[in-house]
């Protein structure tokens, strides 16, 4: 944990995929006892996103889940750093992303349930 989920209306190449991983796993680290290492991320692309009935060529959907205990404050610097990464690596406008944070206390990782 954690885990996040990006949707994202343009269609990302495998190298734009990649840059946006290692970049949400530099931003983790800001959040205390977060690690690149330890982070899942899950991207598709090419996705039908609208925005006020109004389709978007650039949009993006950005869902993060935590183990609980995260602070408010943590998140709040964390989803500066997705709106910032979004914006400027792959050229989303602000406007038009959307995040949601959810805190989770169970979940399974290497074949055990904690």
């Amino acid at each position: 944990m954690p885990y996040i989920e990006v949707k994202l209306a343009k269609q990302a190449s495998r190298k734009q995929e990649r840059i946006l991983t290692e970049k949400l796993g530099e931003a983790i680290t800001t959040v205390p006892g977060k690690t690149a290492a330890g982070l899942m991320v899950s991207i598709s692309s090419d996705e039908h996103i609208y925005k006020g009935g109004e389709f978007l060529e650039y949009g993006a959907y950005v869902h993060v889940v935590f183990k609980t205990g995260v602070t408010r404050t943590d998140c709040e610097k964390f989803n500066e750093a997705i709106f910032a990464i979004m914006e400027e690596d792959l050229k989303v406008p602000k406007e038009n992303v959307y995040t949601t944070f959810q805190y989770c206390d169970d979940f399974g990782v290497q074949g055990r349930f904690l």
